[in-house]
């Protein structure tokens, strides 16, 4: 039989998300040799069809733009969303080093960014600030063809930045940009990624899975893929996302949840069975990046079935979210990741989820005021969203109590007639206003349900990638449960367990520490390297 080729590199990355090729990108401009591997057919991951936003308190973008912010106000504000749970010396690094690594994006890069007009999703709390999130500026990439054609990037988001998406683009504007293959949001942040690790000569393979790791003398010096052996003089990188698309990791540390992932099906949990198989210690496992989700029948992402967040409509003025009970449970204009958590609310009496199936209602002035679940205003209702003529009838259609969700609606149309929910404060804060439509008064997240034919869509408990993974150092090196290090294996991303616990302080919240700490890994094997 024909031996398979060895390649050797300084550092091989496994996972082609914004962690993966950050850490490329930091290792390669300190000289170092780097070859990415993708399973996919394509580079990107997660990030690539997400909204790209980047969370860095005190940063240098969201000053120049008028911003108030200093490292003090993260501590304090993150101290209280961590709940005490995580290691300060992981929150000082970065709140430390995030700043730092948004500087050197800008400096390694072609790409730019702006701050975004709105506040922590805990506007309220101490600490809290407005512009601490970042988006990359529309990119054009200028690369080979053949390497741009690579890239993935989502078919649901138009070439708009997130402010655009709010304030509306110009359909010219749009088809311009379509034309010069403009990316923005999380496809134009992969662009500009991969682009600048082109540059520096870092190397892409894809549609090549890895195997297993390859260990000497209990030091990790490669990888073993489908194509043969890659060696690792300086370290491997886990990056390969979270395990929401692993049924079997799923139901063994997600006990009780129906996982419906929006991210690519390739998120499996390969580098986490990985080290878990080193002896790797893990953390924060029952935790996921939570959020209301939909699907629509047919729809698929790379063969399996393509789910969808549900946000601003949540937060719009004239709809309701209601469990089985035809109750509402939850401030619908919540940050996702808070109210996605509300689907896990476990009920001792009736030994049971009671938000779960939840529905998304609202009545036909909604409708024909916003687009709903991809249906644009004035549309006809497609066959997979429920249809009615009265609050009885929906209520029979979905099973639910009619009693319940006659009374619901009548409590909130009342709540929408004073401008305040009594229930759960929906558009009391800046955060629940964002979404809102500001032009409707008193309050920009509250009408009442009354003009039918009324609607109903089943939201699901959705999930953009599983939060717990492998417990890491300060500088991303994976840590056995006694304690000790596995020599030359590093991870970040969704692999490696979330800093932030349970909460999400941010747009961009996950982007944040996530680049940040690719970027110290990516550093740190570089320094390691050139000692």
């Amino acid at each position: 039989m024909k031996s398979m080729p060895t390649r050797e590199y300084d550092v091989v990355v496994l996972g082609s998300g914004g962690a993966g090729l950050m850490t490329a990108l930091a290792a390669a401009s300190r000289g170092l040799s780097v070859g990415v591997f993708e399973k996919a057919s394509l580079i990107g991951g997660t990030t690539a069809i997400s909204g790209g936003g980047i969370w860095i308190p005190d940063n240098h973008v969201m000053h120049a733009s008028g911003f108030d912010d200093q490292e003090t106000d993260g501590e304090i504000y993150l101290a209280r969303l961590t709940l005490g749970e995580t290691d300060p010396d992981l929150l000082h690094v970065f709140l430390e080093a995030g700043p730092e690594m948004l500087r050197f994006l800008e400096r390694q890069s072609d790409l730019r960014f702006f701050s975004v007009d709105r506040p922590d999703y805990h506007p309220g709390w101490p600490g809290a600030r407005a512009g601490r999130s970042v988006e990359p500026l529309p990119f054009e990439p200028e690369m080979d063809r053949t390497l741009f054609q690579k890239l993935r990037y989502s078919h649901l988001r138009l070439p708009v930045t997130s402010t655009e998406g709010r304030k509306g683009v110009a359909p010219e504007i749009i088809a311009e940009r379509r034309q010069r293959n403009v990316r923005t949001q999380g496809a134009g942040l992969v662009a500009g990624l991969v682009q600048a690790c082109a540059k520096l000569g870092v190397q892409f393979h894809v549609d090549e899975a890895a195997t297993a790791l390859s260990f000497e003398r209990g030091c990790c010096v490669g990888v073993e893929t489908i194509a043969g052996l890659a060696s690792a003089r300086g370290g491997v990188v886990l990056s390969t996302g979270g395990f929401e698309w692993n049924s079997a990791l799923v139901s063994a540390y997600l006990s009780g949840f129906s996982s419906a992932p929006t991210t690519p099906p390739g998120n499996e949990g390969d580098g986490l069975l990985f080290a878990l198989e080193a002896g790797a210690a893990v953390a924060n496992m029952t935790e996921a990046w939570w959020t209301a989700a939909y699907r629509i029948p047919e729809d698929v992402l790379d063969g399996k079935p393509l789910t969808r967040n549900m946000v601003r409509e949540l937060a719009l003025p004239g709809s309701i979210m209601v469990n089985r009970k035809g109750e509402r449970f939850v401030n619908e204009a919540s940050s996702y990741n808070d109210l996605g958590m509300a689907f896990n609310a476990f009920d001792p009496g009736s030994f049971s989820y009671p938000n779960r199936p939840a529905w998304f209602i609202f009545d036909d002035a909604f409708k024909s005021r916003y687009a709903v679940a991809s249906i644009s205003p004035g549309e006809p209702a497609p066959d997979w969203m429920v249809t009615a003529g009265s609050i009885a009838e929906l209520a029979d259609k979905l099973c639910i109590a009619a009693e319940g969700l006659r009374a619901t609606v009548d409590r909130f149309n009342a709540y929408a007639l004073e401008g305040h929910d009594l229930d759960f404060g929906r558009g009391d804060d800046a955060h629940g206003r964002y979404y809102g439509d500001s032009g409707h008064l008193p309050n920009s997240c509250l009408a009442t349900i009354g003009v039918g034919p009324f609607y109903a869509l089943e939201i699901l408990p959705g999930n953009n990638g599983t939060k717990g993974g492998l417990k890491t150092t300060s500088r991303g090196e994976v840590v056995r449960h006694n304690g000790s290090l596995i020599g030359g294996l590093f991870a970040c991303g969704n692999v490696a367990a979330s800093i932030f616990g349970k909460g999400y302080p941010g747009h961009g919240g996950s982007l944040g520490p996530i680049l940040t700490a690719a970027y110290k890994v990516g550093r740190e094997i570089g320094a390691n390297r050139l000692r």
